[in-house]
């Protein structure tokens, strides 16, 4: 096992067997579930022309991206960051499932590194997944991260969210919501952002992502 391994501890349980019955709980969950989607136009025309795109979110609304891109609308061409972490290595395990590359990586390990990655990875052609807040936080507050890949990309960032009316609220730092059965949920898509190239100051298109966000979550959060 590698220094990395023994570091985290990685086992079978976070290889495995936890990424195979998260896989399979949340597929179930989901599939009894409602969806009304808002806004979704420009993100389906878009791939269905095979252009590919960022999509954005905060990091406790990402998780059912991957269920929906692939099961609805049968894509394969996203590419998605998730920390080194153990947590990590189990999303890495049920992102496999769903046919989505990951790329290993956070604002506090690996972040350099996996940037570049995502920026070369979305340069190629693929669909890219950030959080907005990162990996740690501060909760529902923007990081540069996603404007950075957009300006170097020249691609739109899709802002995202959903809310669902039943749901358990996870203890963590960025209160994850988790569908529970036969809730409906409502996502909502806000217009595409795109970042100059040229751009000096990053801080008018971080200040229009944060109130886009804000705006497609209190929305969805009204109708639940």
């Amino acid at each position: 096992m590698s220094k990395k391994g023994r570091k985290d501890n990685v086992t079978l349980l976070h290889t495995h067997i936890a990424p195979n019955a998260v896989y399979f709980l949340s597929r179930g969950i989901l599939s009894t579930c409602k969806l009304s989607i808002e806004n979704g136009e420009y993100f389906k025309e878009r791939a269905l022309e095979g252009k590919n795109m960022i999509f954005c979110s905060w990091h406790s609304r990402l998780i059912v991206l991957p269920y929906y891109y692939y099961n609805l609308y049968n894509f394969t061409n996203l590419s998605m960051m998730v920390s080194r972490s153990k947590d990590g290595e189990v999303m890495r395990g049920i992102l496999e499932k769903y046919k989505i590359e990951t790329i290993r990586g956070s604002s506090s390990r690996g972040g350099s590194s996996a940037v570049k990655t995502m920026i070369r990875i979305a340069r190629s052609g693929r669909d890219t997944a950030i959080s907005l807040d990162g990996s740690k936080g501060p909760r529902y507050k923007v990081q540069p991260g996603a404007l950075l890949l957009a300006q170097l990309t020249g691609l739109p960032l899709i802002p995202l969210t959903f809310d669902t009316t039943r749901k358990k609220v996870l203890n963590t730092w960025d209160k994850m919501i988790i569908p529970l059965p036969f809730g409906h949920i409502h996502a909502k898509f806000a217009d595409p952002i795109f970042v100059p190239r040229d751009t000096k100051d990053l801080a008018p298109y971080q200040q229009q992502l944060q109130e886009a966000m804000d705006t497609i979550c209190a929305d969805v959060a009204s109708l639940v």
